[in-house]
């Protein structure tokens, strides 16, 4: 007997693979994900930006990374003691104003770069809410401290979200027209909007990501919302805040994500890899053993092939891990 509903996703219609390079924008979600890609040595770029939530800062990122606009001493605000800019995410704030202009634009640069160069873009969406400051009508990617009577906050109806997603889509393909377009909706609560509220940002996030799939070719949705709800309802999965999906959680969903989006060559490629950090991991109670010094020559072995197959990735650690022994 079954305890639980398994959601059903549909093979996406391109798997990622080791040859393929990712941007993933967005949510934690977003930079959870790219974590662990990175760590299984795929080439991946998490949110240049910094982490977005609402679907505009998202969509308003991609079209600057698009078009290599980059941001002009003007462009920085005050405040706190730290520059920064409505645009990126407060980890780009800095006490010295050219520092802070220089590491905004470093990350629009590499973003334009990450963006042109994609196979995948991965978009992963928090919330429907966002913050508009009343000045200027800009929206705020992080609002950094500043006093809430300074910002409108409004909610974006499904429509405005899938405007803001279509256009993003048509900015994408002008730049890279074979880049293949994942939407997801982050499985994070957010407890500020109270449970109705939560439900009603995710529900909009939902019908918006489903017109602009009706809208754009060679997009894709990943349902971790939805596995999120549904196989994994119970509080045993969220972490102690509740909000938050658990260790146990993430490792379901992202299993989940590498049966839906990873080619079978990815998988066994995968597999060799996460061997091969296991060794590195691997501490052994005396070093000096010639059972040991046999272990590194294999594993330098292994990674003598996977470096054959996959030149464009970066082995440097490994091979300075296995050497020095």
């Amino acid at each position: 007997m079954d305890f639980r509903t398994q959601i059903a996703i549909p093979p996406m219609p391109c798997r990622m693979g080791y040859e393929h390079k990712m941007l993933l924008v967005g949510s934690c979600f977003a930079a959870n994900l790219a974590a662990r890609l990175q760590s299984l040595k795929f080439a991946a770029m998490a949110n240049p930006f910094g982490v977005l939530y609402n679907p505009v800062s998202v969509a308003q990122s991609l079209l600057r990374m698009g078009e290599k606009r980059l941001l002009t001493a003007s462009d920085l605000r005050y405040g706190h003691g730290l520059w920064f800019s409505y645009t990126h995410h407060s980890r780009f704030a800095h006490p010295d104003k050219d520092e802070c202009l220089r590491r905004i634009n470093e990350s629009i640069l590499r973003g334009a770069w990450g963006l042109k160069t994609a196979d995948f873009l991965v978009v992963t969406l928090g919330t429907s809410w966002a913050y508009r400051l009343k000045e200027t009508g800009e929206v705020a990617t992080c609002c950094h401290k500043t006093p809430d009577r300074e910002f409108e906050r409004f909610f974006l109806s499904p429509d405005e979200t899938a405007a803001a997603l279509c256009g993003m889509a048509r900015s994408v393909r002008s730049k890279n027209p074979s880049a293949h377009i994942i939407f997801t909706v982050s499985p994070i609560r957010h407890r500020k909007d109270g449970a109705h509220g939560n439900q009603l940002s995710k529900a909009a996030l939902l019908l918006a990501v489903e017109q602009a799939l009706q809208k754009t070719e060679n997009a894709a949705y990943f349902p971790a919302y939805e596995i999120m709800q549904d196989e994994l309802r119970d509080y045993r999965f969220y972490a102690s805040d509740m909000l938050h999906p658990s260790e146990v959680a993430v490792e379901y969903i992202w299993e989940k994500f590498e049966e839906a989006t990873f080619s079978e060559s990815a998988k066994k490629t995968m597999g060799e890899v996460e061997q091969l950090l296991a060794a590195k991991a691997h501490r052994p109670f005396n070093a000096d053993t010639p059972e040991y010094r046999n272990f590194l020559k294999a594993q330098q072995q292994k990674l003598s092939q996977l470096k054959q197959r996959l030149p464009h990735l970066d082995w440097e650690d490994e091979e300075a891990f296995f050497a020095k022994y």
